[in-house]
């Protein structure tokens, strides 16, 4: 299961490969507030980062794995270039920390819960 999370964010997220969206997300798979489900819906959530923080890169700190779930911490390094959930681009590096918990179903990613430590969003206010 680690190893399917840790292309999640190695080849999707960090190397923008989105054809290992379709190997290693459900079907069923969706983001809260997302309307795409599936591999498109990862692919989607990467193209909105990637054209907020072209430079992107996910640095996995902490990944911890029993049953059918995995927790992830992270630290998300970037330049801010573009809208990022609503902060306008400030062209200055941003860093947003994150623990992340999936739940794995048939060695894919079903569900995703993000907690995003909102005091780190500080640099894309400006």
């Amino acid at each position: 299961m680690k190893d399917v999370i840790k292309r999640f964010y190695d080849e999707v997220l960090n190397a923008d490969d989105l054809d290992v969206a379709d190997e290693i997300v459900g079907p069923g798979f969706a983001p809260r507030g997302g309307d795409v489900t599936g591999p498109e819906a990862l692919k989607r959530t990467a193209r909105y980062l990637r054209s907020a923080l072209p430079d992107m890169r996910f640095d996995i700190e902490d990944m911890i794995a029993e049953g059918d779930r995995v927790a992830t911490r992270w630290t998300l390094h970037g330049t801010h270039e573009g809208d990022f959930f609503g902060f306008p681009p400030t062209g200055k590096p941003l860093e947003v920390r994150a623990c992340v918990i999936f739940r794995m179903e048939d060695g894919k990613v079903a569900e995703i819960w993000p907690v995003i430590d909102s005091s780190s969003l500080v640099g894309a206010r400006g």
